[in-house]
């Protein structure tokens, strides 16, 4: 199968004072349509500026990132901005400083850049409000939503321009088990009907558990830890983790 996306040999640093540290050390990794890849490790290891990376939002010091037959580091700020809106959809759990309601928040890509008027973006966002089991937060303020309500409508708001590729950054860390299986369940049904692929953070190994490969992320590099049917030979004791003990786990279980 085609990769969708396609980092090789990324490397991205920051600068802080006269020291600079090196996050990212010479990364690869592919995905390819419909599947599911979580990068698993503790908090400050880089977790989230690889996703940023993958999605377009930064660019690396060294290496290549492509979606599909497209450079994302070769192109423009307004080609990854359109990429990002069309075909790339970030998502996070920290919304917006607006006070939007949530149907405005998920319609809002989707009046940017298209020849949509407002009644068919409405349409189209409450069609990926129903379809994350989010329609009743429709009317509701960012601020009015709980914790699991903000995962269901920035889901929503990420399938609202069917997309090639969701880009989840520790989305559903910090639930319990039960929630958190059903956020992996949501996405990956998700993930059937609309054929994408998912790169996705998560500093508990529970929520990995929906992906059909694991990478470990630790001083800058990426390890593979599992792949489909397969099991978790080892769990890292990241800080804070819930799991502070050694065992195997199968994926997709």
């Amino acid at each position: 199968m085609a990769e969708l996306l396609r980092l090789r040999g990324v490397c991205k640093g920051y600068a802080r004072g006269e020291r600079r540290s090196q996050v990212l050390l010479d990364v690869s990794l592919e995905l390819c349509p419909g599947e599911v890849a979580a990068i698993v490790g503790g908090r400050r290891e880089g977790k989230t500026t690889l996703l940023k990376i993958a999605a377009g939002i930064e660019s690396p010091d060294a290496g290549e990132v492509w979606l599909e037959h497209e450079e994302l580091t070769g192109a423009s700020d307004r080609e990854r901005a359109r990429l990002l809106g069309a075909e790339i959809a970030w998502v996070h759990r920290e919304g917006t400083g607006v006070k939007f309601r949530a149907l405005d928040y998920v319609g809002l890509p989707l009046a940017i850049g298209r020849r949509r008027g407002q009644r068919q973006g409405r349409e189209l966002a409450m069609e990926a409000l129903e379809r994350v089991g989010a329609a009743g937060c429709a009317g509701q303020r960012w601020a009015e939503l709980s914790n699991w309500e903000r995962v269901l409508v920035g889901l929503a708001r990420a399938i609202a321009s069917a997309p090639s590729l969701l880009v989840v950054d520790d989305l559903m860390d910090g639930f319990g088990i039960g929630r958190t299986r059903e956020a992996g369940e949501l996405l990956l049904r998700l993930v059937r009907e609309l054929g994408c692929g998912v790169l996705m953070s998560c500093s508990d190994l529970e929520a990995a558990l929906a992906a059909d490969r694991v990478w470990s992320l630790e001083r800058g590099r990426l390890t593979l830890l599992a792949e489909q049917g397969g099991e978790l030979a080892e769990v890292i004791d990241f800080p804070g983790s819930a799991y502070q003990s050694h065992g195997s786990r199968r994926l997709g279980g």
